[in-house]
Order: C-alpha cells, then sequence, then structure tokens
C-alpha cells in the first residue's frame, strides 16, 4: 500500500546514507565533466527504455516496491509521470544553476511536493528529450567554476552549482531504476 504525501521524505536510514556518504563522495570524486557524462549516459537509458513501449504502456500506473532514494508517494507513479517529474525538476535545477553561476541568489522556494508531476499525460517522452537538449546547450556554455553562492536542497545541504549538476545526474539515475521498477511491474501485471 503506498502511503504519504509529496514530500514526506525517505525513510531514516536512506536519508543519512545519501547525505553522510553518496554526496561527500560525489563532492570528493566528481568533476563538471564526469557529472554531465553520467547525466547523458542515463538519459540515453532512460530515452531508450521508453521507446521500446507504447504510449498506453508509458501511460499506465502500476505499484512498486520500495525503491531506493524514491519516496513512498511516488511509488504509483506511471512511467510519464516519473518523465514529467524528470523534466520539472531538471528544468528547475537549470535555473538554481544558472543563478549560482553567476553568484546571483535564487530566491524561489524549492520544494518537493512543487516538482511532482502535475497529471498522467502522454507526450511526456518527447518533452524528456527536449529537456536533455536544454540541459546539453546549458551545460556547454556554463562556466565550470564552483559559485560561493549556494541553495539548499529541500531535503539535504546547501549546494553550490557544482553541487547541483551532480545531483542532476543522482536524480537522474535514481529516476532510472524507478523507470525499470515500473516496467518490471507492468511486465508483471499483464
Amino acid at each position: 500500500m503506498v502511503q504519504g504525501k509529496p514530500g514526506d521524505g525517505l525513510p531514516r536510514g536512506e536519508f543519512l546514507l545519501i547525505r553522510l556518504l553518496l554526496i561527500p563522495m560525489v563532492r570528493t570524486f566528481f568533476t563538471w565533466q564526469i557529472a554531465f557524462w553520467l547525466f547523458k549516459r542515463e538519459s540515453r537509458v532512460i530515452v531508450s527504455l521508453l521507446e521500446a513501449l507504447s504510449e498506453e504502456d508509458r501511460l499506465r500506473q502500476v505499484v512498486i516496491d520500495k525503491t531506493f532514494a524514491i519516496e513512498d508517494h511516488s511509488r504509483q507513479f506511471s512511467l510519464n509521470m516519473v518523465i514529467e517529474h524528470l523534466c520539472i525538476t531538471g528544468r528547475k535545477v537549470s535555473s538554481v544553476i544558472i543563478a549560482l553561476s553567476e553568484e546571483r541568489e535564487f530566491s524561489e522556494i524549492v520544494t518537493i511536493a512543487g516538482v511532482k508531476p502535475f497529471a498522467n499525460r502522454s507526450g511526456t517522452l518527447d518533452d524528456f528529450k527536449a529537456f536533455v537538449n536544454e540541459y546539453k546547450t546549458l551545460f556547454t556554455a556554463l562556466p565550470k567554476q564552483q559559485s560561493k553562492m549556494t541553495k539548499p536542497h529541500p531535503w539535504f545541504y546547501s549546494f553550490n552549482n557544482f553541487d547541483w549538476s551532480s545531483f542532476m545526474y543522482m536524480h537522474t539515475f535514481i529516476h532510472r531504476r524507478q523507470i525499470q521498477a515500473i516496467i518490471k511491474a507492468l511486465k508483471e501485471n499483464r
């Protein structure tokens, strides 16, 4: 049974693992180029997974088992809902990265509930492809200096522009795993 509201958060153990281990590891071992390369790779995998399915399958909502770093509320999404979330979040994070790279404050409050999908709708795969191209253009033009200005993540630390660009990869990776879990559930429920 799926419970909770958008933004309720992750189980304490997952939260601590991400906050105390994964984020510090990424900050230590990633570069701008590594994070960008991994983001592009995850995006290609997502597109290939979804292009192999019909729009009808991408619209079907199923409940998946608990998946690492996916809050309980989001376990009942369709594939198109996950993609819409990736586009909403990705465009918001892009705006944050631009502002921080220019050493400007990003004053808008970012919430988890505010980046959830609005509806289960068609056309999200094309929107995702457009977003990935937008992000590639942004990243290419972006100065690769770490900003002094930061913006808090709703759950974790206050991130600078580099941290947010690394987050783009981590966030896409987490939701690629969610997409794979949804595809598995779709096959099991046929």
